[in-house]
């Protein structure tokens, strides 16, 4: 038997890590209700946003170091 954590949202179970199991695999779930996304602490709600929306492959490497570049068009100092 595996622990399965995951976030109950709009009607469906979402698991919060990978799960290893194939497709349209019937499972039985027990419910053990813990505290809500919002009631988590900072870090853990921030993981959870990253999990939800993950790296964009069309968004530039160094988009972080020169983002004045790419949002105002400012040429680069370095």
């Amino acid at each position: 038997m595996q622990t399965l954590h995951a976030i109950y949202e709009n009607g469906v179970f979402r698991p919060t890590e990978a799960v290893d199991l194939p497709d349209d695999c019937e499972v039985e779930i027990r419910i053990q209700a813990r505290r809500t996304v919002m009631e988590r602490p900072t870090l853990a709600r921030l993981a959870a946003l990253g999990r939800r929306f993950p790296v964009n492959p069309e968004l530039p490497e160094d988009l972080a170091t020169h983002h004045d570049h790419y949002l105002y068009g400012v040429t680069n100092r370095l």
